[in-house]
């Protein structure tokens, strides 16, 4: 009796065991598949700021800004002809150019979907407060880089861009990924890793309204690093605008420290207009524009010194006992080698000239005839001396080496022997010799302060701390000779008769070098290097105008404007 009635019981209690199964997964099954369909875990990504970089004053030349986007969710558009005909009438765009961008940035099903990625910020609210309305659409905030100095520093800074499948392939061992923006050139690519942050993420479980029912996991997003560099925002602006567009280059330098005061290239580019998607139609002018503003001049340019490497043909003639301080050449205008006729700029000639003079006048007879007591060998040695043929090292990506010929690369790449006439169009910084801007400023800087040779850079700070510099070093100049260079320095723009009096600026002494250097086509090139004040050198700096003339002309006249801003601001 008692087995019976449990049998009773054990029978009784698997009815209602299979009712509940039978009500749970036939009679409410779709309901219940739904809801756990819908009620599942997301991953919200939480993109970082990346670090700013500021000027040597604080102040922001390119810096993150929040915007809010509005994205799709993939897993979540349940009913998308609902879905685009809402957002439709509350964001006033037609449904099929919200389907179109959704299609053609579709990526994978878990991946949310950008369809506006500037979204007004009470336009975001309003969305975040009428949630249930959208249960497929999330606005997040996301960091946007903005540029202040604009394209006063658009060498300096670089621009951002979106990764690459080659640069993705280097970089996601750390941490990129295929989403990420990455810099493109300048301290913006250099400093990429500092300047990057890490990317963080909440994730949630929502329920079928498309609410977060709870918070599993976050990761706070890290802010990247931000760096100070040693550029004056302002005095970029104003240099920058004496050029007027002009295709050229300039670079002041603080001759101790090696820190660069400004560093101008033009004409140059908004970096804005690649993160503002609002300007994408500014972006194929840029990158086809024949003036090549995205080209930076100041570290990429490869052009002849022309007359600014007398200088240091001059100090070798000294070093090297070749030519004295007193040692004079006659100048009547040209020199005759055999059969060929090298010139002087100065058709009717200069007269005798001294080492002092030739500086002075940029007598081209002076250093045709220091070249050759000097030789081939010679010359070249003056080139290397200074560095040139090598990198500045300058904390920015692609410096361009330059070139120093010399007779047995000559016999190497063209087949051709090497000839006196060689060595004096060398002398006077033409033919092969290729330098960039950068390189004559180094060359000037260190003829400023007698051979000390500081790390030219950019980076002063990061967050905060003093960045790691390379100490200055000495090239071994011997200041004796050092001093008689010096004095026709000086006379460039002291003197009524010096080719760059036009740079003068009443109660300030600078010493420079102007040079026209001849161009495969067009008119020369421009340049004027020197430093400031004369006797007691603080800055440095090079002005390189691209078929502007006569150095002595359009760059002397940007340097004299150039030395009033620096005397102004206080760094003269």
């Amino acid at each position: 009796m008692r087995i019976r009635i449990v049998e009773r019981v054990i029978w009784g209690l698997m009815a209602l065991l299979w009712a509940a199964l039978f009500m749970t997964q036939v009679a409410h099954g779709p309901e219940y598949r739904d809801k756990a369909e819908r009620n599942r875990t997301r991953l919200i990504p939480l993109p970082a700021a990346r670090g700013s970089i500021l000027d040597r004053n604080g102040v922001p030349i390119a810096e993150d800004h929040i915007r809010f986007e509005l994205t799709v969710l993939p897993q979540e558009l349940r009913d998308p002809q609902k879905t685009w005909t809402a957002l439709s009438q509350a964001l006033g765009i037609p449904e099929q150019e919200l389907i179109r961008r959704y299609k053609k940035r579709f990526q994978a099903r878990f991946s949310p979907v950008t369809i506006i990625e500037d979204l007004r910020p009470e336009a975001a609210f309003l969305f975040e407060e009428e949630r249930e309305k959208f249960p497929a659409v999330l606005i997040r905030p996301v960091p946007e880089r903005v540029y202040p100095s604009g394209p006063a520093s658009g060498a300096v800074t670089g621009y951002l861009g979106l990764i690459t499948a080659n640069e993705l392939t280097q970089l996601k061992p750390y941490g990129y990924t295929f989403r990420d923006r990455v810099g493109k050139d300048g301290l913006e690519q250099q400093y990429d890793a500092l300047l990057r942050g890490t990317d963080g993420g909440l994730y949630v479980e929502v329920n079928a309204q498309g609410k977060i029912a709870q918070q599993m996991g976050f990761k706070s997003p890290e802010r990247g690093k931000s760096i100070t560099v040693s550029i004056d925002s302002r005095l970029q602006e104003l240099i920058y605008r004496l050029l007027e567009n002009d295709r050229a280059a300039v670079a002041v330098m603080n001759c101790a420290s090696g820190e660069m005061l400004a560093l101008i290239s033009s004409p140059s580019f908004d970096p804005s207009i690649f993160v503002d998607t609002t300007r994408d139609d500014e972006i194929n002018p840029i990158l086809h524009n024949e003036d090549r503003p995205m080209f930076n001049r100041v570290i990429r340019g490869l052009v002849p010194p022309g007359s600014t490497f007398k200088a240091a043909v001059a100090y070798e003639g000294l070093k090297e006992g070749k030519i004295e301080s007193s040692t004079a050449f006659e100048c009547t205008g040209t020199v005759r080698l055999g059969n060929a006729v090298f010139r002087c700029w100065e058709a009717k000639g200069h007269g005798p000239q001294m080492v002092a003079d030739a500086l002075e006048h940029s007598c081209n007879t002076f250093f045709y005839q220091t070249g050759r007591r000097l030789g081939s060998e010679g010359v070249a040695r003056a080139a290397r001396l200074f560095r040139l043929g090598q990198a500045t090292g300058i904390d920015l990506p692609r410096e361009a080496k330059g070139f120093v010929p010399d007779p047995a690369w000559l016999r190497k790449s063209q087949g051709h022997t090497w000839r006196e006439g060689d060595t004096l169009s060398f002398a006077i910084g033409q033919g092969a010799l290729l330098t960039t801007p950068l390189q004559m400023l180094t060359l000037f800087n260190a003829l400023a302060t007698n051979g000390i040779w500081p790390q030219p850079h950019l980076v002063k700070m990061v967050d905060g701390r003093p960045a790691e510099i390379a100490g200055p070093v000495s090239i071994g100049l011997q200041i004796s000779e050092v001093d008689k260079v010096k004095i026709g320095l000086e006379r460039v723009v002291s003197s009524d008769t010096g080719t760059g009096r036009l740079a003068r600026v009443p109660g300030l002494a600078i010493a420079a070098k102007t040079g026209t250097a001849q161009a495969a086509t067009g008119a020369s090139h421009a340049w004027i290097c020197g430093y400031a004040p004369a006797r007691d050198p603080k800055i440095s700096f090079v002005i390189f105008v691209e078929h502007g003339g006569k150095g002595g002309v359009r760059a002397a006249k940007v340097a004299g404007q150039m030395m009033v801003y620096l005397r102004e601001m206080g760094y003269l």
